[in-house]
Protein backbone atom coordinates (compact mmCIF):
# COMPACT_ATOMS: atom_id res chain seq x y z
CA UNK A 1 0.00 0.00 0.00
CA UNK A 2 2.77 2.64 1.16
CA UNK A 3 4.08 1.35 -2.52
CA UNK A 4 1.48 2.76 -4.17
CA UNK A 5 0.97 5.83 -2.77
CA UNK A 6 4.62 6.45 -3.61
CA UNK A 7 3.83 5.65 -7.38
CA UNK A 8 0.68 7.80 -7.29
CA UNK A 9 2.96 10.52 -5.62
CA UNK A 10 5.61 10.73 -8.27
CA UNK A 11 3.18 10.66 -10.86
CA UNK A 12 1.61 13.09 -9.42
CA UNK A 13 4.86 15.41 -9.16
CA UNK A 14 5.68 14.06 -12.55
CA UNK A 15 2.04 15.44 -14.02
CA UNK A 16 2.58 18.83 -12.27
CA UNK A 17 6.31 19.17 -13.49
CA UNK A 18 4.88 18.91 -17.03
CA UNK A 19 2.10 20.99 -16.82
CA UNK A 20 4.59 24.10 -15.22
CA UNK A 21 6.61 23.43 -17.96
CA UNK A 22 4.13 23.43 -20.28
CA UNK A 23 2.72 26.73 -18.76
CA UNK A 24 6.20 28.10 -19.07
CA UNK A 25 6.76 27.01 -22.68
CA UNK A 26 3.73 28.32 -23.70
CA UNK A 27 3.75 31.69 -21.97
CA UNK A 28 7.44 32.23 -23.61
CA UNK A 29 6.51 31.25 -27.06
CA UNK A 30 3.74 33.98 -26.79
CA UNK A 31 5.66 36.52 -25.57
CA UNK A 32 8.18 35.80 -28.45
CA UNK A 33 5.13 35.85 -31.11
CA UNK A 34 3.45 39.03 -29.67
CA UNK A 35 7.28 40.63 -30.39
CA UNK A 36 6.90 39.00 -33.82
CA UNK A 37 4.16 39.84 -34.45
CA UNK A 38 4.41 43.50 -32.86
CA UNK A 39 8.09 43.75 -35.32
CA UNK A 40 6.21 42.76 -38.26
CA UNK A 41 2.92 45.13 -37.46
CA UNK A 42 5.76 48.01 -36.82
CA UNK A 43 7.30 47.46 -40.74
CA UNK A 44 3.92 48.02 -41.92
CA UNK A 45 3.22 50.96 -39.80
CA UNK A 46 0.02 49.03 -37.91
CA UNK A 47 2.05 50.57 -34.47
CA UNK A 48 -2.55 51.28 -33.56
CA UNK A 49 -2.73 47.86 -33.31
CA UNK A 50 0.06 46.82 -31.49
CA UNK A 51 -1.32 47.66 -27.77
CA UNK A 52 -4.08 45.08 -28.69
CA UNK A 53 -1.43 42.40 -29.15
CA UNK A 54 -0.50 42.81 -25.74
CA UNK A 55 -3.52 42.70 -24.26
CA UNK A 56 -4.98 39.11 -25.81
CA UNK A 57 -4.40 36.36 -23.53
CA UNK A 58 -4.34 34.11 -26.25
CA UNK A 59 -2.01 34.89 -29.66
CA UNK A 60 -3.94 34.22 -33.07
CA UNK A 61 -1.25 32.75 -34.89
CA UNK A 62 -3.19 33.67 -37.80
CA UNK A 63 -1.62 36.97 -37.23
CA UNK A 64 1.16 35.86 -37.10
CA UNK A 65 0.76 34.31 -40.75
CA UNK A 66 -0.51 37.68 -42.10
CA UNK A 67 1.62 39.51 -40.91
CA UNK A 68 4.57 37.36 -42.06
CA UNK A 69 2.66 37.44 -46.01
CA UNK A 70 2.42 41.23 -45.33
CA UNK A 71 5.96 41.15 -44.60
CA UNK A 72 7.04 38.93 -47.53
CA UNK A 73 4.90 41.42 -49.97
CA UNK A 74 6.83 44.11 -49.19
CA UNK A 75 10.19 42.29 -49.22
CA UNK A 76 9.32 41.24 -52.88
CA UNK A 77 8.40 44.60 -53.81
CA UNK A 78 11.34 46.48 -52.54
CA UNK A 79 13.51 43.63 -54.17
CA UNK A 80 11.45 44.15 -57.51
CA UNK A 81 12.54 48.06 -56.51
CA UNK A 82 15.90 47.89 -56.09
CA UNK A 83 16.29 45.47 -59.09
CA UNK A 84 14.77 48.13 -61.37
CA UNK A 85 16.91 50.98 -60.17
CA UNK A 86 19.99 49.04 -60.49
CA UNK A 87 18.90 48.06 -63.86
CA UNK A 88 18.49 51.68 -64.80
CA UNK A 89 21.62 53.12 -63.17
CA UNK A 90 23.41 50.15 -65.20
CA UNK A 91 21.81 51.21 -68.13
CA UNK A 92 23.52 54.71 -68.12
CA UNK A 93 26.81 53.77 -66.60
CA UNK A 94 27.02 51.21 -69.66
CA UNK A 95 26.18 54.02 -71.94
CA UNK A 96 28.08 56.60 -70.66
CA UNK A 97 30.76 58.15 -73.01
CA UNK A 98 33.66 58.46 -70.15
CA UNK A 99 35.15 55.07 -69.19
CA UNK A 100 34.79 54.51 -65.44
CA UNK A 101 36.12 51.59 -63.67
CA UNK A 102 36.16 50.93 -59.91
CA UNK A 103 38.71 49.33 -57.76
CA UNK A 104 39.41 48.57 -54.33
CA UNK A 105 42.61 48.92 -52.23
CA UNK A 106 44.91 46.33 -54.02
CA UNK A 107 44.17 47.45 -57.26
CA UNK A 108 41.33 44.83 -57.83
CA UNK A 109 38.60 45.52 -60.51
CA UNK A 110 34.71 45.54 -59.08
CA UNK A 111 33.43 47.31 -61.97
CA UNK A 112 33.58 48.87 -65.33
CA UNK A 113 31.51 49.90 -68.00
CA UNK A 114 31.91 49.29 -71.89
CA UNK A 115 33.36 52.93 -73.02
CA UNK A 116 36.53 51.42 -70.00
CA UNK A 117 36.64 48.16 -72.22
CA UNK A 118 36.95 50.20 -75.87
CA UNK A 119 39.42 52.50 -74.32
CA UNK A 120 41.95 50.42 -73.55
CA UNK A 121 41.23 47.51 -75.88
CA UNK A 122 40.48 45.21 -73.11
CA UNK A 123 38.51 41.64 -73.40
CA UNK A 124 38.03 39.89 -69.98
CA UNK A 125 37.72 36.04 -70.12
CA UNK A 126 35.61 33.63 -68.35
CA UNK A 127 38.28 31.39 -67.32
CA UNK A 128 39.52 34.60 -64.73
CA UNK A 129 37.37 35.47 -62.22
CA UNK A 130 39.44 38.79 -61.41
CA UNK A 131 41.64 41.37 -62.87
CA UNK A 132 43.87 44.07 -61.28
CA UNK A 133 44.11 47.46 -62.94
CA UNK A 134 47.79 47.03 -64.08
CA UNK A 135 46.81 43.85 -66.02
CA UNK A 136 44.66 46.32 -68.05
CA UNK A 137 46.09 49.20 -68.23
CA UNK A 138 49.93 49.80 -68.95
CA UNK A 139 50.42 53.59 -68.60
CA UNK A 140 52.71 53.70 -64.79
CA UNK A 141 51.28 57.59 -64.43
CA UNK A 142 47.66 56.17 -64.25
CA UNK A 143 48.27 53.41 -61.63
CA UNK A 144 50.23 56.00 -59.45
CA UNK A 145 47.02 58.45 -59.66
CA UNK A 146 45.12 55.70 -58.34
CA UNK A 147 47.49 54.87 -55.70
CA UNK A 148 48.13 58.78 -54.77
CA UNK A 149 43.73 58.65 -54.16
CA UNK A 150 44.19 55.72 -51.88
CA UNK A 151 47.13 57.62 -49.87
CA UNK A 152 46.03 61.22 -49.77
CA UNK A 153 42.24 59.80 -49.36
CA UNK A 154 41.05 62.86 -51.31
CA UNK A 155 40.50 63.43 -55.34
CA UNK A 156 43.65 63.45 -57.84
CA UNK A 157 43.32 64.24 -61.58
CA UNK A 158 45.68 63.61 -64.06
CA UNK A 159 46.66 63.97 -67.56
CA UNK A 160 48.05 61.52 -70.08
CA UNK A 161 48.35 62.23 -73.77
CA UNK A 162 44.60 62.22 -74.99
CA UNK A 163 43.01 60.87 -71.50
CA UNK A 164 41.84 63.55 -68.49
CA UNK A 165 41.75 61.13 -65.61
CA UNK A 166 39.64 62.08 -62.33
CA UNK A 167 40.08 59.59 -59.18
CA UNK A 168 38.07 59.93 -56.30
CA UNK A 169 37.50 57.74 -53.51
CA UNK A 170 34.75 56.05 -52.49
CA UNK A 171 33.00 54.32 -49.14
CA UNK A 172 32.62 50.28 -50.08
CA UNK A 173 30.00 48.27 -48.73
CA UNK A 174 32.10 46.22 -46.42
CA UNK A 175 33.53 48.14 -43.28
CA UNK A 176 37.09 49.33 -43.07
CA UNK A 177 37.46 49.11 -46.90
CA UNK A 178 37.88 51.96 -49.40
CA UNK A 179 37.17 52.12 -53.09
CA UNK A 180 38.08 54.34 -56.08
CA UNK A 181 36.46 55.77 -58.54
CA UNK A 182 37.71 56.52 -61.68
CA UNK A 183 37.24 58.23 -64.55
CA UNK A 184 38.63 58.64 -68.32
CA UNK A 185 37.95 61.43 -70.28
CA UNK A 186 38.93 61.14 -73.97
CA UNK A 187 40.86 64.22 -75.19
CA UNK A 188 41.21 63.08 -78.33
CA UNK A 189 38.78 64.98 -80.32
CA UNK A 190 39.49 68.35 -78.53
CA UNK A 191 43.44 67.75 -78.75
CA UNK A 192 42.59 67.51 -82.77
CA UNK A 193 40.78 70.79 -82.97
CA UNK A 194 43.26 72.48 -80.74
CA UNK A 195 45.60 71.84 -83.21
CA UNK A 196 43.93 72.52 -86.03
CA UNK A 197 43.36 75.96 -84.67
CA UNK A 198 46.66 76.99 -83.30
CA UNK A 199 47.73 75.75 -87.38
CA UNK A 200 45.34 78.44 -88.32
CA UNK A 201 46.38 80.92 -86.38
CA UNK A 202 50.09 80.05 -86.47
CA UNK A 203 49.59 80.28 -90.52
CA UNK A 204 47.01 83.00 -90.54
CA UNK A 205 49.81 85.07 -88.45
CA UNK A 206 53.01 84.49 -90.35
CA UNK A 207 51.20 85.45 -93.78
CA UNK A 208 49.89 89.01 -92.54
CA UNK A 209 52.96 89.95 -91.01
CA UNK A 210 55.07 90.48 -93.89
CA UNK A 211 52.74 92.92 -95.68
CA UNK A 212 52.39 94.35 -92.08
CA UNK A 213 55.66 95.00 -91.68
CA UNK A 214 56.23 97.22 -94.81
CA UNK A 215 53.36 99.07 -93.72
CA UNK A 216 54.49 99.78 -90.53
CA UNK A 217 57.83 100.23 -91.84
CA UNK A 218 56.75 102.92 -94.59
CA UNK A 219 54.41 104.74 -92.42
CA UNK A 220 56.70 104.95 -89.79
CA UNK A 221 59.34 106.65 -92.32
CA UNK A 222 56.44 108.51 -93.70
CA UNK A 223 55.71 110.03 -90.45
CA UNK A 224 59.55 111.16 -89.73
CA UNK A 225 59.37 112.81 -93.05
CA UNK A 226 56.53 115.13 -92.20
CA UNK A 227 56.83 115.55 -89.09
CA UNK A 228 57.13 119.43 -88.84
CA UNK A 229 53.85 119.21 -91.34
CA UNK A 230 50.73 119.39 -89.21
CA UNK A 231 48.31 118.93 -91.78
CA UNK A 232 49.70 115.97 -93.12
CA UNK A 233 50.49 114.59 -89.64
CA UNK A 234 46.20 113.34 -88.94
CA UNK A 235 46.62 111.64 -92.41
CA UNK A 236 49.16 109.32 -91.31
CA UNK A 237 48.88 108.65 -87.70
CA UNK A 238 45.67 106.19 -88.35
CA UNK A 239 47.87 104.55 -90.58
CA UNK A 240 50.50 103.66 -87.82
CA UNK A 241 48.57 103.23 -85.07
CA UNK A 242 46.23 100.30 -86.92
CA UNK A 243 49.81 99.35 -87.99
CA UNK A 244 50.95 99.23 -84.73
CA UNK A 245 47.83 97.55 -83.50
CA UNK A 246 47.71 94.89 -86.26
CA UNK A 247 51.60 94.11 -85.53
CA UNK A 248 50.56 93.85 -81.74
CA UNK A 249 47.94 91.30 -82.29
CA UNK A 250 49.86 89.36 -85.24
CA UNK A 251 52.60 89.06 -82.50
CA UNK A 252 50.21 88.16 -79.74
CA UNK A 253 48.64 85.58 -81.83
CA UNK A 254 51.95 83.98 -82.95
CA UNK A 255 52.47 83.74 -79.47
CA UNK A 256 49.79 81.86 -78.33
CA UNK A 257 50.20 79.04 -80.72
CA UNK A 258 53.93 78.47 -79.82
CA UNK A 259 53.09 78.91 -76.10
CA UNK A 260 50.06 76.41 -76.58
CA UNK A 261 52.53 73.81 -78.24
CA UNK A 262 55.03 74.24 -75.40
CA UNK A 263 57.68 76.81 -76.70
CA UNK A 264 59.86 79.04 -75.53
CA UNK A 265 61.32 76.54 -73.60
CA UNK A 266 64.52 77.00 -74.31
CA UNK A 267 66.61 79.59 -72.35
CA UNK A 268 70.30 81.54 -72.63
CA UNK A 269 72.50 84.13 -71.33
CA UNK A 270 71.13 87.21 -72.99
CA UNK A 271 72.61 90.88 -72.44
CA UNK A 272 69.74 93.33 -71.59
CA UNK A 273 71.22 96.51 -73.01
CA UNK A 274 70.70 95.01 -76.76
CA UNK A 275 67.04 93.53 -75.79
CA UNK A 276 65.95 96.79 -74.45
CA UNK A 277 67.90 98.83 -77.49
CA UNK A 278 66.05 96.30 -79.92
CA UNK A 279 62.06 96.60 -78.46
CA UNK A 280 63.14 100.23 -78.18
CA UNK A 281 63.16 100.69 -81.93
CA UNK A 282 60.12 98.66 -82.91
CA UNK A 283 57.95 101.04 -80.99
CA UNK A 284 59.81 104.40 -81.70
CA UNK A 285 56.96 105.73 -84.07
CA UNK A 286 53.55 104.60 -81.47
CA UNK A 287 56.65 106.37 -78.83
CA UNK A 288 56.53 110.18 -81.08
CA UNK A 289 53.39 109.73 -82.06
CA UNK A 290 52.39 109.58 -78.61
CA UNK A 291 54.92 112.15 -77.56
CA UNK A 292 56.49 109.91 -74.63
CA UNK A 293 59.92 109.24 -73.77
CA UNK A 294 61.93 105.95 -71.98
CA UNK A 295 64.60 106.48 -69.68
CA UNK A 296 66.32 103.21 -69.09
CA UNK A 297 68.32 102.05 -65.56
CA UNK A 298 70.38 99.19 -66.72
CA UNK A 299 71.77 97.42 -63.57
CA UNK A 300 71.52 93.95 -64.34
CA UNK A 301 73.85 93.24 -67.56
CA UNK A 302 72.50 89.88 -68.04
CA UNK A 303 69.63 87.77 -68.19
CA UNK A 304 69.23 83.85 -68.52
CA UNK A 305 65.96 83.31 -70.63
CA UNK A 306 64.56 82.87 -73.96
CA UNK A 307 65.22 86.42 -76.03
CA UNK A 308 61.72 85.85 -77.73
CA UNK A 309 59.99 85.92 -74.71
CA UNK A 310 61.87 88.54 -73.08
CA UNK A 311 61.28 90.99 -76.19
CA UNK A 312 57.40 90.38 -76.11
CA UNK A 313 57.32 90.62 -72.12
CA UNK A 314 59.04 94.11 -72.60
CA UNK A 315 57.49 95.12 -75.66
CA UNK A 316 53.72 94.58 -74.15
CA UNK A 317 54.87 96.05 -71.14
CA UNK A 318 55.78 99.33 -72.50
CA UNK A 319 52.69 99.65 -75.28
CA UNK A 320 50.34 98.87 -72.65
CA UNK A 321 52.42 102.21 -70.48
CA UNK A 322 52.09 104.13 -73.39
CA UNK A 323 48.45 103.33 -74.05
CA UNK A 324 46.89 103.99 -70.75
CA UNK A 325 48.71 106.95 -69.98
CA UNK A 326 47.40 109.63 -72.88
CA UNK A 327 49.28 112.07 -74.60
CA UNK A 328 50.82 114.89 -72.42
CA UNK A 329 53.85 116.40 -71.48
CA UNK A 330 56.56 116.28 -68.52
CA UNK A 331 56.27 113.42 -65.71
CA UNK A 332 53.05 111.90 -67.83
CA UNK A 333 55.20 111.30 -70.76
CA UNK A 334 57.93 109.64 -68.93
CA UNK A 335 58.50 106.06 -69.23
CA UNK A 336 60.91 104.05 -66.90
CA UNK A 337 62.66 100.58 -67.50
CA UNK A 338 64.70 99.20 -64.66
CA UNK A 339 66.91 96.06 -64.83
CA UNK A 340 68.15 94.88 -61.54
CA UNK A 341 69.80 92.01 -59.77
CA UNK A 342 67.89 90.69 -56.49
CA UNK A 343 70.22 87.77 -55.03
CA UNK A 344 69.35 85.04 -57.43
CA UNK A 345 67.03 86.58 -59.25
CA UNK A 346 66.65 89.41 -61.96
CA UNK A 347 63.82 92.05 -61.96
CA UNK A 348 62.62 94.04 -64.50
CA UNK A 349 60.25 96.79 -63.60
CA UNK A 350 57.93 99.14 -65.76
CA UNK A 351 56.84 102.20 -64.15
CA UNK A 352 54.55 105.39 -65.98
CA UNK A 353 53.18 107.61 -64.55
CA UNK A 354 49.77 107.72 -65.71
CA UNK A 355 46.56 107.96 -64.00
CA UNK A 356 47.08 104.05 -62.15
CA UNK A 357 44.68 101.11 -62.22
CA UNK A 358 42.29 101.09 -59.57
CA UNK A 359 42.59 98.29 -56.96
CA UNK A 360 39.54 96.80 -57.98
CA UNK A 361 41.28 95.76 -61.41
CA UNK A 362 44.42 95.14 -60.14
CA UNK A 363 43.70 91.05 -59.60
CA UNK A 364 41.80 90.99 -63.25
CA UNK A 365 44.85 92.88 -65.36
CA UNK A 366 46.47 89.78 -66.43
CA UNK A 367 43.10 87.95 -67.40
CA UNK A 368 43.15 87.12 -71.59
CA UNK A 369 41.01 89.67 -73.22
CA UNK A 370 40.39 91.98 -70.51
CA UNK A 371 41.05 95.72 -71.25
CA UNK A 372 41.50 98.01 -68.24
CA UNK A 373 39.54 100.22 -69.94
CA UNK A 374 36.92 98.21 -72.60
CA UNK A 375 36.27 101.78 -74.69
CA UNK A 376 39.40 103.58 -74.88
CA UNK A 377 41.05 100.32 -75.74
CA UNK A 378 38.85 99.51 -78.73
CA UNK A 379 39.76 102.59 -80.09
CA UNK A 380 43.67 102.36 -79.68
CA UNK A 381 43.40 98.56 -80.83
CA UNK A 382 44.04 97.02 -77.69
CA UNK A 383 43.82 93.05 -78.25
CA UNK A 384 43.17 92.42 -74.90
CA UNK A 385 46.24 89.84 -74.90
CA UNK A 386 49.21 91.64 -74.02
CA UNK A 387 49.48 91.33 -70.18
CA UNK A 388 48.16 88.00 -70.32
CA UNK A 389 50.92 86.47 -72.04
CA UNK A 390 53.16 88.48 -70.31
CA UNK A 391 52.24 86.51 -67.53
CA UNK A 392 52.31 83.30 -69.33
CA UNK A 393 55.41 83.77 -70.53
CA UNK A 394 57.11 84.89 -66.63
CA UNK A 395 55.54 81.54 -65.49
CA UNK A 396 57.07 79.87 -68.02
CA UNK A 397 60.47 81.52 -66.75
CA UNK A 398 59.31 79.83 -63.48
CA UNK A 399 59.15 83.37 -62.37
CA UNK A 400 56.58 85.63 -60.49
CA UNK A 401 55.02 88.79 -62.27
CA UNK A 402 53.13 91.35 -60.28
CA UNK A 403 51.70 94.98 -59.77
CA UNK A 404 53.39 96.84 -57.03
CA UNK A 405 50.81 98.32 -54.78
CA UNK A 406 53.00 100.74 -52.96
CA UNK A 407 53.17 103.14 -56.24
CA UNK A 408 51.66 106.35 -55.63
CA UNK A 409 51.20 107.32 -58.99
CA UNK A 410 50.64 105.40 -62.11
CA UNK A 411 51.56 101.96 -62.37
CA UNK A 412 54.54 99.61 -62.22
CA UNK A 413 55.16 96.19 -63.19
CA UNK A 414 57.40 94.16 -61.81
CA UNK A 415 58.70 90.75 -63.42
CA UNK A 416 61.05 88.36 -61.32
CA UNK A 417 63.04 86.01 -63.04
CA UNK A 418 65.39 83.63 -61.55
CA UNK A 419 69.39 83.50 -62.59
CA UNK A 420 69.64 79.55 -63.10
Amino acid sequence: MQQMIWILSLLLIGIVSYLLSYLRFRTMIIRQTKQMILLMKAEENEFASINNVFDQTDVDFADLERAALSLRKKYLRLRRQSQEERKGYETVFSGLKEAIVTVDQNLKIISFNSSFLNTFNWAPTKNQSSYFLQDVVRDPAIIATFKKTFEMAEMQKNEIDYLQLFVTPLPSRLENETWCLGVFYDLSEIKKTEKIKIDFVANASHELRTPLTVIKGYSQLLLKKIANQPEYLELVKPIVESSESMSELMDDLLSLSKLDQGSYLQREKLATAPVTDEVLREIEGLLRMKGKSVVVHNQAETLFANSDAIRQILRNLLVNAIRYTGEGSGDSSQIEIHWQKKEKMTWLRVKDFGPGISKDQQDRVFERFYRIDKGRGRDQGGSGLGLALVKHHVLNHHGRIWLNPEVQQGAEFICEFPNE
